[in-house]
């Protein structure tokens, strides 16, 4: 399993990193390879990703509302555009996903932080088990602002529209909530990746 790294300051940002990688072999017993969003561009998708059975977009402190963050992410929205393989965006990464299928990132000006109540509104394997009301971790300040042609919609919460967006071709899923942020009483995160895992063995 391959782990994009959108991080801009990826040392200021190298714990929660490591929490993911570590949540991910966890629940999925994989391995699990990383590389930079500087790497992740049409050539290392064309070369490289043949390697590996699923990719993991991590989250990011950019806000791709803005026109200087954006630019220094082109190359891995291309990247992205290009993928064929089962991929989970998260947070930022599933903002990453919506822009390389043609949809804008809006600024909310409320930071969300802290667990919320997601509603799921659809049947799929990503939730399997979960109640229709799950409890998950938020931080962001963008969400996506319409759902990308060929997705459908699987999840909202009372601040953001679109937590959970899965595409109608292969396996491309996005949340906007942090699955690998999870604790004892708050465990339907970890159930989200371990379901991602059991769809890309399917």
């Amino acid at each position: 399993m391959l782990v994009v790294n959108n991080f801009v300051d990826q040392s200021k940002h190298a714990a929660a990193m490591n929490n993911l990688c570590s949540q991910l072999q966890k629940t999925s017993e994989c391995s699990i390879d990383r590389i930079s969003h500087d790497d992740f561009g049409p050539e290392f998708v064309e070369g490289r990703l043949a390697n590996y059975d699923a990719i993991i977009l991590s989250g990011s402190e950019a806000l791709y509302s803005r026109a200087e963050d954006r630019m220094k992410f082109e190359r891995t929205v291309k990247g992205i555009e290009m993928v064929r393989l089962p991929t989970l965006g998260i947070c930022g990464g599933h903002q990453l996903l919506a822009m390389a299928y043609g949809e804008k990132i809006i600024y909310t000006g409320n930071l969300q932080q802290g667990y919320y109540e997601v509603e799921i509104l659809a049947e799929d394997p990503l939730f399997e088990g979960l109640t229709s009301k799950i409890q998950v971790r938020e931080s962001h300040w963008e969400i996506v602002e319409n759902i990308p042609k060929r997705f459908s919609l699987l999840a909202r919460s009372e601040n953001s529209p679109i937590e959970a967006m899965k595409a109608e071709h292969g396996i491309l899923y996005g949340v906007q909530f942090h699955p690998e942020v999870n604790d004892d009483a708050h465990r339907n995160g970890a159930a989200v990746l371990r379901n991602f895992a059991r769809i890309i063995r399917r």
